[in-house]
This record gives structure tokens, sequence and C-alpha cells, in this order.
């Protein structure tokens, strides 16, 4: 059975805590005071009514004590519940500005009694979205500044669909009772279980403050008598308040922010060259090899080409020269039917035939040494020479015959 309506209980936990005056004594800013409209009041699930500094981003240039963010606290042990409250102090979570902060996960306590030095250094972690094609590794909304911000979130939703009730006093959950019967913590149990369901992914670009924290017992005896004089002024002696007091110190200790981008670990590069290794080592092929097989290719495709270009060229001279013997042959046998009708025309007809035989004899005997010095040099490239023809000469002058 529920017994607490989560409206009226949010308003009671807000009279339970501390007026923002009463709680925080006194701020400073780089040495300049700040004050409660520096502050945003917000409600958390699991600590009540909470406060968060600054408002809007500040940028500082500064690092160091001299320039940090200082708050002198009153926890007013007094008003805790008995038996509920077992540890006095507050709950510290340090975050990027403009993100809700999940104190349960990412907070720390500071302690009464004692002055703490928190010393911040940025750090930035860069993952990449997509690899080999696939898209969405990480979450790049900006909604949440760790994984485990989005687990309780989605875990919150889903007790609150399965349950219908809600774990915490969020906000998101205004119009819903709190879980508390035995049927329904059962219930948030198993809820809890089915975190598988959450799509949450790391954030593409998450930012974390690495904190170096030291601390010391708070006042010193030689602060008290002016400690107590400030605490007057407001109505109340050191006496009353000093197991409740703290003092905190937040500063940089350097401007400088450590970047770690994700890559990747093995690439096509690195594939690529594991194959070329792996051929070196086994095989014994590098890319020296290859290349003068490559080498050997493109030589043995330039001999082909060559010598079907030569081929092609000794046919056409092999034809030229039996068309000249031919046409010689015709020439003679005109130049005797010439001479037998006693023409000088067939005389003149008859040499020229000769000499256009023995031109194209010539021709083939030089294809034909051509081509057996090729075949006997292993079809090396040889450079011949053609031997200038024979004069032409009359077999039969004029003046003999």
């Amino acid at each position: 059975m529920n017994y607490f309506d989560i409206n009226i209980t949010k308003k009671a936990v807000r009279k339970l805590s501390p007026d923002f005056k009463e709680f925080v004594l006194s701020c400073k800013y780089e040495g300049e005071l700040c004050n409660e409209s520096s502050f945003m009041p917000f409600f958390d699930p699991y600590y009540g009514q909470c406060y968060r500094f600054p408002r809007k981003p500040l940028v500082t240039k500064h690092v160091g004590q001299l320039f940090a963010f200082q708050l002198f606290l009153n926890v007013n042990q007094s008003d805790y519940i008995p038996y509920v409250a077992d540890d006095p102090g507050v709950v510290l979570s340090i975050h990027e500005n403009g993100y809700r902060p999940y104190l349960q996960s990412n907070g720390f306590s500071v302690s009464p009694g004692f002055k703490t030095d928190i010393s911040l250094f940025q750090k930035r972690m860069l993952r990449k979205k997509e690899v080999f094609g696939k898209t969405d590794l990480c979450d790049d909304s900006g909604e949440f500044t760790n994984i485990q911000a989005c687990f309780e979130l989605c875990i919150e939703k889903i007790v609150e669909k399965n349950c219908n009730c809600s774990p915490t006093l969020s906000d998101v959950s205004l119009g819903l009772w709190i879980c508390d019967d035995a049927e329904e913590l059962q219930c948030m149990a198993q809820a809890e279980k089915s975190s598988d369901n959450c799509s949450c992914k790391e954030p593409c670009n998450e930012i974390k403050y690495e904190t170096f924290r030291s601390m010391t017992t708070w006042p010193g005896r030689s602060y008290v008598g002016v400690l107590d004089a400030i605490l007057k002024q407001r109505g109340v002696a050191y006496q009353d308040l000093r197991e409740s007091l703290l003092f905190v110190n937040i500063y940089f200790s350097s401007l400088q922010e450590e970047v770690t981008e994700e890559e990747l670990a093995y690439t096509i590069e690195n594939f690529w060259s594991d194959i070329g290794g792996s051929l070196g080592l086994w095989v014994g092929m590098s890319v020296i090899s290859l290349g003068e097989i490559l080498e050997l290719g493109i030589l043995i495709l330039r001999f082909i080409k060559k010598r079907s270009v030569r081929l092609l060229s000794t046919d056409h001279k092999r034809g030229e020269a039996e068309d000249k013997l031919n046409d010689g042959l015709n020439q003679i046998i005109k130049g005797f039917n010439g001479m037998n009708e006693e023409k000088q025309e067939g005389r003149t007809e008859f040499n020229d035939g000769l000499n256009k035989i023995l031109k194209s004899i010539n021709m083939l005997t030089a294809e034909q040494q051509k081509r057996d010095n090729d075949e006997n040099a292993n079809y090396s490239e040889i450079s011949i020479v053609e031997n200038a023809l024979p004069k032409q000469y009359n077999v039969f002058p004029d003046h003999v015959l």
C-alpha cells in the first residue's frame, strides 16, 4: 500500500532543508564575494534540496588557492533526524556546466570540522562515432556527462513504467507514488536487472575533472576568536556550531587540458602491411619481387607486339618483292616478243624486266637473312642494315645486238 504522495513529500523535504543563508555562511570566487543569486537551486532525487554554482558558465585564467572558489558552510547537525542521518557533511559533484548533476554516482562527501582543498585538472575523452561503416558508436547528444548517468535515468523510467511508482523524488516523477511496499520494491529490483534494455553509450566528447583532495583540521586555535566574532554578527556562537562548520577551497591546479582521442588499433594499412610481411617471411616475396614480375610481364608484351609488327612488315615486303618478280617476268616475255619483231622497245622491256627480277631476288634474300639472324639471336633485337641493291645493267646492250 502506498502511503506518501510525492508532491507532499517534496514539500516536506524542502521544509526540512536549511535556508540558503543558514547553509552558506560565506562564498567567494577569485576573491570576489558571491551571493544567493549566483546559485541555482534544484531538487536531487536522492539528496533533496541542492544548489548549483554558477548559474552561467565562468571562464578562469588563474590557478592556485588565491583564485579558488571558497565556501564556508554550516551543515547544522542539530537539525538532523535521529537514527536516520549517520554521516554529517555535504556531497559535492564537480561536472561540466549545463549538465544534470548525478550526486549519487559522481558525488563525494566533505566532512565538517575540516578545511578541504580540492584541486582540479581537466581531462577530455574524444571517441569515434563511426568506424568501418558502423555509426552511432557513441552518444553525441550531449545529454549526459557519462554513461552511468544515462543508466540511472533509464532505470528510473523503467521503474515508473513497469511498477507505476517512482524510485526517487525526481521531478520527472510528478503524479506518481513513491515505491515503498514489498511488491513495488520487488518490481524495482527486477527493473534494475533489466538495464540491458537501455541503449546507453559513452559520450563522444566527455569532460572529466580529476580531483586531488587534502584535508586539515579547521579552524585553528588562533582563528577561533576571529571566527566567533564573525558568527556573532549573524546571531550565532561558534561553540554552538563548531561541529557543523566546514570550509572548502576548489581551484584549478593547471590551465592545461589532457586530451585522449580514440584511434583505430588495426587499420587497413596495418592489414596490408601484415600480408606483405607474411609473404616476405614465408614465401620470400617482397614488393621488389612483385615489381620484377610486373616488369617481366611488360617486357613479354612488348616483345610480342614488336614481333607481330615485324612479321607483318616482312609479309608486306615479301608480297612487294613477289609483285616485282611477276612484273619483271612479264616484261621479259614482252621483251622477247619485241625482239622477235626486231623492235628497239623489246630490248628495253627485256632489260627492265630482268632488273626487276634481280631486285626482287635481293629483297627476298635480305628478308630471309634478317629472319634467320633473329632466330639465331633468340629473338633479341638486332639492327639489320640492308645491303644496297646492285646497279642496273643491260643484259643486251645496244652495241651487242
